[in-house]
């Protein structure tokens, strides 16, 4: 039996509360995550049923604290004090009033009675060891960039003229990305989603790797290991585009987002000290070579930066880059000082 099947028997309920306690596994894989989407898009109660159960998880973690406090030593032996108690212990599942429908199985109470003794459990422990972490800035200012580790373990490879504002608390790890590039290698932890605000859209994210963009209202996002989910900003109850492994969404300001199959390679080759391009315009490429070599470089004109470009650019300093871009490209690079003005030969 293959996982999807496995993983599909029983209830709709019953059906998400073994996604979720698969997915939050580090053994999970790709094949895991693709599983887990044509389950999820497979009927609209699908998609209910998972975000009960995270809404439920959340809730428990919430709840934590003051369930650890009851669960004592001194709590337990208050429990056991009296009759009453031990009855109510003893008496099981509560029935339903007569007229409401039929209330889950034996097996399934004792499936969902487990399953939150187990995410308690796990709750207790990752809020009392979850270290207190203030909100963070990072920046990195043209011709630079740097790599940081977050407290709970996830890294960011910040590219030049960037910033990232991080803030980590119990229920979420939240960054902001209004304007920058960066590649995130997020840490797996199904408790407490990875949330990055670009502004227009929000990207939600659980134990993956990714590149995102969010240039001058620009959003590109190319994911390289697990799923990434993203909606516009400030709508809750969109439905979210999901991105896969080897996939990339793009959405030019003021057009719908485009989500397409491509290698990830490409846009993770900036950490690689490389610029690629695939019919780009001269305007884009002059941007990031602003931002890459820490000069100023500017088209001559709105029909120079029209010239569409191909080809891949090495970071190998700022000459270099420029005797290969007029190699390839119909324009020539004048230089006076710190700024770079390409013009159409």
């Amino acid at each position: 039996m293959s996982v999807g099947d496995d993983m599909n028997a029983g209830g709709v309920a019953e059906q998400a509360a073994r996604w979720f306690v698969r997915l939050q596994d580090d053994a999970s894989t790709g094949d895991d995550w693709l599983a887990f989407e044509v389950w999820l898009n497979a009927a609209p109660e699908h998609q209910a049923a998972y975000d009960a159960l995270e809404r439920a998880w959340i809730d428990v973690e919430d709840a934590a604290p003051v369930l650890a406090r009851a669960t004592g030593p001194a709590a337990q032996a208050d429990r056991f004090s009296g009759p009453a108690q031990a009855r109510r212990l003893d008496a099981g599942p509560p029935r339903r009033e007569s007229g409401r429908r039929p209330g889950p199985t034996r097996r399934a109470w004792g499936l969902g009675a487990a399953a939150l003794a187990a995410s308690l459990a796990a709750a207790v422990v990752v809020v009392n060891q979850w270290p207190g972490v203030p909100s963070e800035t990072f920046i990195t200012p043209p011709g630079q960039t740097r790599q940081v580790t977050l407290a709970d373990g996830s890294h960011i490879w910040l590219n030049a003229a960037s910033r990232l504002d991080v803030r980590l608390d119990r229920r979420a790890r939240r960054v902001d990305l209004a304007d920058g590039e960066a590649v995130f290698d997020v840490t797996h932890d199904p408790n407490r989603p990875f949330l990055i605000s670009t502004g227009q859209r929000e990207v939600r994210v659980v134990g993956t790797e990714f590149n995102l963009r969010q240039r001058n209202g620009d959003f590109d996002l190319t994911v390289r290991r697990g799923v990434v989910e993203v909606r516009p900003a400030g709508d809750a109850v969109a439905s979210p585009t999901r991105v896969a492994a080897g996939h990339r969404l793009v959405a030019h300001r003021g057009s719908p987002a485009a989500l397409s199959e491509t290698p990830p390679e490409a846009a993770f080759a900036w950490t690689q000290g490389q610029l690629v391009y695939v019919d780009a315009p001269l305007s884009e490429i002059a941007a990031d070579l602003s931002r890459s070599l820490g000069s100023t470089v500017r088209v001559a004109d709105v029909a120079t930066g029209q010239i569409r470009f191909s080809g891949t650019l090495t970071l190998e300093g700022r000459d270099a880059v420029l005797r290969r871009l007029e190699a390839f490209a119909p324009v020539r690079a004048d230089r006076a000082g710190d700024v770079i003005v390409l013009r159409r030969r």
